[in-house]
């Protein structure tokens, strides 16, 4: 029984006519109070992360570039998963596609522009991991992926930043430097009261400005109260 459950964390559900009705108004929700932050202050870059595998960060990750892109928004969708790289699994990016690893360590910095992936179906830019390199967090930290933050900043109206969970490894609390705030995804039956407790801690403990939580997989009908 554990297993198909686990399994279908993994699949992508995207937003659109084939979706239910409730799952694009959570999101266009979603897109609607990180617009009113935006107009309150800056809140174009945001990571998106979880306490622990399993809870549908990526997913999220995607549903809400897509729904940005929506409302005529120029969106990249940034994959610093460097471990697991979900999203390119996800929208079946090649393996060898070069990325954001590539674009960092190579000589060539106009490589950016070929590493980005335009999926003009769901309105959304797609700037994958690349190579898997050996350590994650050291290659995060350095002035080139600074200035590849920058550089999309030019271009992008939005950047949304897919990261590993924050209470596994120090990926996503070295990535918030970068952003302007992140997102907390928790899943009910995933998810320990401790665990998010711990990811909030992890978050603010390197200044994070902590935007709010994601319950994916919220199911009304089985929660009662």
């Amino acid at each position: 029984m554990s297993k198909p459950a686990k399994k279908s964390h993994r699949k992508l559900f995207t937003v659109g006519s084939d979706a239910p009705f409730q799952f694009t108004e959570a999101y266009k929700s979603l897109r609607t109070n990180l617009e009113f932050l935006s107009a309150s202050g800056n809140c174009k870059t945001i990571l998106i992360t979880s306490s622990v595998p399993g809870e549908g960060k990526s997913n999220v990750a995607v549903n809400l570039a897509i729904t940005l892109a929506d409302s005529g928004k120029r969106v990249v969708l940034v994959d610093c998963d460097m471990r697991k790289s979900t999203i390119s699994r996800y929208l079946h990016i090649p393996r060898d596609h070069i990325g954001i690893t590539n674009t960092i360590t190579g000589k060539d910095r106009t490589q950016l522009a070929n590493a980005l992936v335009n999926f003009k179906d769901l309105g959304i830019v797609v700037l994958p991991v690349g190579t898997i390199p050996p350590n994650p967090s050291e290659l995060l930290a350095t002035k080139a992926m600074e200035n590849t933050f920058e550089a999309l900043k030019q271009v992008y109206d939005y950047i949304i930043v897919d990261t590993p969970p924050v209470s596994v490894v120090t990926d996503a609390a070295v990535l918030c430097k970068y952003v302007d705030g992140a997102l907390l995804v928790v899943r009910p039956g995933v998810t320990t009261i401790e665990g998010a407790q711990l990811s909030k801690k992890n978050l603010e403990a390197v200044n994070a400005r902590v935007l709010g939580v994601v319950m994916n997989g919220y199911d009304v009908k089985k929660a009662g109260k």
